[in-house]
């Protein structure tokens, strides 16, 4: 395997302390030789030099607040992460941390994090075809932004890629390699380019807008990526500063913003369309 210079860095952050961040990291140590330095740092070389532009790592943490140290060079981080939901389906999932509103579960208030939308496409997409190859039939989707943490001193991309939804799926060794095969393959090769918007309305797992970005559905005959995801049940606190920080926060030029149609009120798709217009982001109902 060689070096690919137009690779961007990323890093891998996992949970010591979580089952199902564990189960990510024991199986890139298997299946994908990563080397275990110590219990808080794994890494892998793809030409086997120390200094290799595609040598990543894997770093271990134990904090609600997640600091980067300044030496840790990287251009985006994938959280290797359980995850939770009542109706408790085994699930494979990806999303960008952070707050429309209130930080009721970490992070910081009308706060998002950087998305990195072609990165989380390519991703989502791994996850889907292993699932599809395996016949697993679980869930897979993007989620809304939600919970914390907001990163503190770098501002770059943070993508949660996560195993859900009981402890029985955290430690499913079948889903830890599924997970570790997606984000390893990510780390090693540069995501397919597409048109990026912005999103609005719909519930909590965007059935919807994960269709666009599975690539299930098109948009003028093309695949494109989705970036942050306001659902229906923040769009009434959301206002014109977070909706313009969801423009600025994508890593990729915005093209436009989706709204789902029967995902809003019209009271609601009114005050979304009127804040995208008084600042040109061309609005598609879907």
């Amino acid at each position: 395997m060689t070096c690919a210079k137009e690779l961007k860095l990323g890093t891998i952050i996992y949970s010591t302390q979580n089952e199902a961040s564990l189960n990510i990291i024991r199986h890139l140590e298997q299946d994908w030789n990563w080397k275990k330095q110590n219990d808080k740092l794994y890494t892998f070389s793809a030409c086997g030099k120390k200094d290799c532009c595609t040598g990543v790592k894997a770093i271990g943490w134990d904090k609600n607040i997640i600091e980067i140290e300044p030496e840790i060079e990287s251009n985006y981080f994938l959280y290797a992460s359980p995850h939770k939901s009542e109706k408790q389906l085994p699930t494979f999932t990806a999303h960008y941390p952070g707050n429309w509103s209130d930080a009721g579960f970490g992070g910081d208030a009308k706060t998002l994090n950087i998305a990195y939308a072609c990165k989380l496409k390519q991703i989502l997409k791994f996850l889907h075809e292993k699932n599809s190859e395996l016949e697993l039939g679980w869930q897979v989707c993007a989620e809304v932004d939600h919970h914390g943490p907001t990163l503190k001193n770098k501002d770059l991309p943070l993508i949660f890629v996560e195993i859900g939804s009981t402890q029985k799926e955290w430690g499913n060794e079948i889903a830890g390699k599924i997970v570790a095969e997606a984000m390893f393959k990510s780390l090693l090769r540069t995501e397919p380019k597409y048109p990026t918007y912005i999103a609005f309305g719909g519930g909590h797992y965007a059935p919807k807008f994960t269709d666009f970005i599975l690539g299930r559905k098109l948009l003028d005959s093309q695949e494109i990526a989705i970036s942050h995801i306001c659902p229906k049940y923040k769009i009434d606190e959301i206002d014109e500063h977070m909706i313009v920080q969801a423009i600025q926060k994508t890593l990729e030029p915005v093209c436009g913003a989706l709204i789902d149609k029967k995902g809003l009120s019209k009271e609601q798709r009114t005050k979304v369309e009127q804040i995208l217009q008084k600042h040109n982001i061309k609005t598609i109902y879907v």
